[in-house]
């Protein structure tokens, strides 16, 4: 298996209508187009006749044309010249599917399922995609290690006085890497606890698990009161995609939920759903900002002198090699020796 042969959410759906959109992934450019009853087409952005880009064209009755001559294409890839009736080609199309909100692509033929969100319970948020101008690896790395959120983050995390209290946790299976993190929450702004659910001092559990088909990590992510152990009332599940864009570039899509323990709490959720949203909009952002300053972005790992939250990264890199990527298992990721 490669990179195209697994499921990847490329763009929103509402953002795909009556004009054709140009989208990258794995190096490789693509034109996505909604065709007859609404199907939606994917293949390279391209035109087999004389290269033009496609996305540069027009769906008309239900097929996309070329600028350059008016080459008509299905949404299967079959096109047809105006010019030259009798002249039959077919462009190499990729499956398409509709589902959380997102287009997805995967090569065509290729044996893969979309994920399926576990979401009983729990109100919608919010969807979000953004551009990080570093590597996949690099990119995962930031994404499963708690050791910044002190100093990078604005409002979830750990209390950097109380780091070394931080319990983690590491589980892996042949394709997914599970970390579990434990310990006392940061300070917090007061509007920030009263939408969220926290309190600055609570025991903040960060529980994720990171698959490989495509490469995206589930978070579980609650508190609960230091003194009575009991938990708070909210718990956000949180599910961001990493879609390499190419060698430099890695785009995140981001799918935001928040459980509703009662009726109440679900209304209360979907009045402030645009506030909750900003939260979560804001913690990204961190991310990115952190990520795009980086005085060196390369995945290489030696010279690096690793800590015991960095333990995932070189389970996250073999399993990105063999199964994401699909090269040879045998080749494996050596990782430099992490302090305790």
């Amino acid at each position: 298996m490669g990179v195209f042969d697994h499921w990847h959410p490329v763009v929103a759906s509402s953002k795909l209508r009556q004009k054709p959109i140009g989208i990258m992934l794995g190096g490789k450019e693509f034109v996505l187009f909604r065709g007859a009853g609404g199907k939606i087409g994917a293949m390279e952005d391209c035109c087999v006749h004389r290269r033009a880009r496609l996305s540069r064209g027009s769906v008309i009755n239900g097929k996309l044309q070329c600028s350059y001559h008016g080459w008509q294409y299905d949404t299967t890839g079959q096109a047809e010249s105006p010019g030259t009736p009798k002249l039959r080609v077919c462009a190499h199309a990729f499956d398409t599917a509709e589902k959380h909100g997102y287009v997805w692509m995967k090569r065509a033929g290729a044996q893969a399922v979309i994920p399926e969100f576990d979401l009983a319970g729990y109100e919608y948020v919010c969807a979000r995609d953004y551009m990080v101008p570093a590597p996949l690896e690099v990119v995962l790395d930031n994404f499963t290690e708690v050791e910044h959120t002190p100093t990078t983050h604005a409002n979830f995390g750990y209390d950097l006085s109380k780091m070394a209290e931080v319990r983690t946790t590491v589980e892996q299976s042949t394709d997914t890497v599970r970390v579990i993190n434990t310990g006392p929450q940061k300070k917090t702004p007061w509007v920030v606890q009263q939408l969220a659910g926290l309190k600055t001092g609570d025991i903040f559990t960060d529980d994720w698990v990171t698959y490989f088909s495509p490469v995206y990590t589930q978070y579980e992510q609650f508190w609960n009161d230091p003194k009575t152990g009991a938990e708070r009332r909210d718990r956000y599940r949180i599910y961001v995609f990493f879609n390499p864009i190419d060698q430099d570039r890695t785009e995140l899509v981001v799918f935001a939920y928040l459980r509703a323990r009662t009726a109440a709490r679900a209304a209360f959720i979907k009045l402030t759903r645009p506030l909750l949203s900003l939260i979560v909009h804001i913690e990204i952002v961190c991310d990115v900002k952190m990520l795009s300053s980086l005085a060196d972005k390369s995945p290489e790992l030696h010279g690096m002198k690793l800590s015991r939250f960095d333990r995932v990264l070189g389970l996250n890199r073999d399993r990105i090699q063999s199964i994401y990527r699909g090269e040879s298992p045998t080749s494996s990721v050596s990782v430099p020796t992490i302090q305790a």
